[in-house]
């Protein structure tokens, strides 16, 4: 009954010429055939000029992304560094290079750890006597230059104590002229063992 009059009212509102309600009518009942229960026509709408293309933001998230790894790969070399840094191992074996007799010859005196450009001196390697491998290699400096320790020491079973395989100091300007500090080395494997 509803409808019935509901569509009875809508084409008395389209038979006036003058009618402002008339061009208000849902596109439902303009059309030709009667409105079918359950369906809907959608409104069409023209538009005069096409939707703008949205910009490809796909370069920006890819910069971001390769930003944040390289962020999250120099923070964790950082704090790497940083735990090598407080390890017994290095201040043992930098200490046991600063007070040789062979390194002072060879570099001078007094002989120190050389700083890299974010101050801190820069470990290479692995140090963790848990797992029974320390092998690291730093710059130590000098009046009379620059060179790199080199530093392996392993231990074989979980009880024994660690063998140290090379300790060799490299100068920079003459790599000749290496000097090994592998003999007479007994405080290195009391403080590893």
């Amino acid at each position: 009954m509803v409808n019935r009059l509901w569509s009875v009212g809508l084409s008395r509102m389209t038979r006036l010429p003058g009618s402002r309600a008339s061009w208000m009518m849902p596109l439902r009942s303009m059309s030709s055939r009667p409105p079918q229960p359950g369906t809907w026509e959608p409104r069409v709408t023209r538009v005069k000029s096409e939707i703008p293309k949205l910009p490809n933001d796909r370069p920006y998230y890819i910069a971001a992304g390769a930003s944040l790894i390289a962020l999250w790969y120099v923070l964790t070399s950082y704090l790497n560094n940083k735990e090598r840094l407080g390890s017994s191992v290095l201040r043992t074996v930098s200490q046991r290079v600063k007070e040789a007799s062979e390194v002072h010859s060879l570099l001078g005196e007094p002989v120190q750890l050389k700083r890299s450009s974010f101050g801190d001196p820069w470990i290479e390697g692995i140090i963790n006597p848990l797992k029974g491998k320390v092998d690291m290699s730093f710059q130590v400096q000098g009046p009379r230059g620059t060179a790199t320790v080199y530093f392996t020491s392993i231990r074989k079973a979980k009880g024994d104590a660690f063998e140290v395989l090379r300790f060799l100091i490299v100068p920079d300007a003459d790599s000749s002229q290496a000097v090994s500090l592998l003999s007479g080395n007994p405080s290195l494997s009391n403080v590893l063992g």
